[in-house]
């Protein structure tokens, strides 16, 4: 019999990776066995549990591993998956678990390739696997057995256990109107089922489950096109979700990556906030671990995606007669975005951040200043749900205008000729003020704008002196903005606030 070393030191690995999540490790692994499986295209993924053995096994019915991925799955060196090419790791629920388990036993058949590996610790700083046979599959499909140590605290032990975590992070799966949009877009089947312990975990309705009040459907849209569906509702109960979660959900391919209040402030309703959105091109966006969204990188594509969501929150808790946190618009802001503008020329990463000038591509014209453009049927998947038979039931109707036609330049044979439109967008600083003494923040960034603390002791302090306020407010939009360049993982310029301030003095 072959047996396989894991050649790297495999024990700070496995720490490193468990310390990436913001949960406990043995909810770690069962999160990412359920995420490989899902990016494997299951319809039904088994979790069963024997809090007597403390053995966790998870089955599916997805299309199996490549033999090139089961050997990247017991690689501790393999690089992890590109960004946007999944919701979970390979191998990562197995890897991790070596943190408080002895043993893990994996089988996997796929089109061409059928195997299994026994994999466990042979000592304590050695790690091995051996070569096995699938003998619990015969059909396409994974199957992870997890042995935990006897002495591993594990926040499972029941059904109920477990369908409460499935629904901290998988909620949009476990309701029928979700499932019928993820078929709809070729992610998940409608019939798609968790099995917990044998039983089968139906989908029922989230407004009906949670007894949602003051409710509201909406699709987040760009550019006039939906980019997802989302759901807005007040629960019955404090922590709908238990373990301190609430607020907006923000999903992509199903997972709930993270809870969001926008840097709202809800008061005594916070608590009883639950809302579901979906939005699969978040994809993109993921962190390492994918437990969170990385803003930096491509800030402005990103914001295209967020800032909907944002303000159909904003718009929903206006409802509830709640304002928003920040006010916009005073003499003080513009006064301060004037100030701004005026040092971009000296500090780039200002320009870059609030976007002062972009350039847009633009349709070309012909000899007689009109350009031909066509209408011609998207192929891009949008979320046509409303009154259609596919649709029915499914959300808010919004049929849009034109839908599935869009103007494309069309320089042989044009059919139309299309208004000329402006060759620069033009953009700037965008300020903010929001009272939240709670805070320790002098300012914050929110989307493409900055928020200042107008509740900070220093704020308060120097508010009635107008040199000293703006002088203060221009240092607080600055550390807000260098904290978030820093958050990109790029080397931090420490510089930036003290290279602003500094072009701000000599203009």
């Amino acid at each position: 019999m072959v047996i396989h070393e894991s050649s790297v030191n495999y024990q700070n690995l496995i720490q490193d990776l468990a310390d990436m999540y913001p949960f406990d490790v043995a909810e770690v692994v069962v999160v990412e066995l359920l995420a490989n499986s899902l990016d494997a295209k299951a319809t039904s993924i088994s979790i069963d549990f024997n809090p007597d053995t403390k053995v966790l096994i998870v089955t599916d019915n997805g299309r199996g591993m490549a033999a090139s991925e089961f050997e990247q799955y017991h690689d501790f060196a393999v690089g992890l998956k590109t960004r946007g090419s999944g919701i979970g790791f390979a191998g990562v629920g197995a890897k991790v678990s070596f943190n408080i388990a002895t043993r893990v036993i994996t089988e996997t058949r796929s089109e061409k390739f059928a195997g299994g590996s026994n994999w466990y610790l042979q000592s304590r700083n050695k790690l091995v696997w051996e070569d096995i046979q699938p003998i619990h599959l015969h059909n396409h499909g994974t199957r992870v057995e997890v042995r935990f140590t006897s002495t591993a605290i594990l926040p499972y032990s029941s059904t109920e256990d477990l369908v409460r975590l499935l629904k901290r992070h998988y909620l949009p799966l476990l309701d029928k109107k979700y499932l019928e949009l993820y078929e709809h877009l070729g992610h998940y089947s409608s019939n798609f089922r968790f099995v917990v312990n044998g039983r089968v975990i139906n989908p029922d309705n989230l407004t009906e489950n949670f007894a949602l009040e003051k409710v509201r459907e909406f699709f987040p849209q760009k550019a006039g096109k939906r980019i997802g569906y989302g759901i807005l509702g007040l629960a019955s109960s404090e922590y709908p979700l238990g373990a301190n979660l609430c607020g907006v959900l923000l999903c992509t391919f199903g997972k709930v990556i993270k809870a969001d209040l926008f840097n709202q402030f809800p008061g005594n309703i916070g608590t009883r906030i639950l809302g579901l959105v979906e939005i699969p091109r978040l994809v993109n966006f993921l962190t390492t671990a994918k437990t969170d969204f990385v803003r930096r990188e491509k800030h402005r594509e990103f914001e295209s995606l967020y800032n909907p969501v944002r303000q159909e929150f904003k718009t929903w808790l206006g409802q509830l007669g709640l304002q928003p946190a920040e006010i916009t618009g005073t003499d003080e802001a513009t006064k301060l975005e004037r100030e701004l503008k005026r040092i971009s020329d000296d500090i780039p990463e200002l320009a870059e951040f609030f976007g002062f000038r972009t350039r847009k591509a633009i349709l070309q014209t012909d000899s007689s200043g009109t350009i031909k453009a066509s209408l011609q049927e998207g192929i891009e998947v949008t979320f046509p749900i409303g009154e259609g038979e596919a649709g029915k039931g499914l959300g808010p109707v919004d049929v849009g205008e034109q839908p599935s036609l869009a103007l494309v330049e069309d320089k042989k044979a044009g059919t139309e000729p299309a208004k000329p439109i402006s060759r620069v967008g033009r953009r700037g600083p965008k300020i903010s003020f929001a009272e939240a003494p709670e805070r320790v923040d002098l300012a914050w960034v929110d989307g493409n704008s900055v928020v200042v603390n107008s509740g900070h002791p220093s704020y308060v302090k120097v508010h009635s002196d107008t040199a000293a306020r703006r002088l203060h407010s221009l240092f607080a939009v600055g550390s807000a903005v260098q904290r978030f360049v820093a958050s990109g993982g790029d080397a931090q310029d420490l510089m930036f606030t003290d290279r602003m301030m500094a072009a701000w003095g000599k203009k």
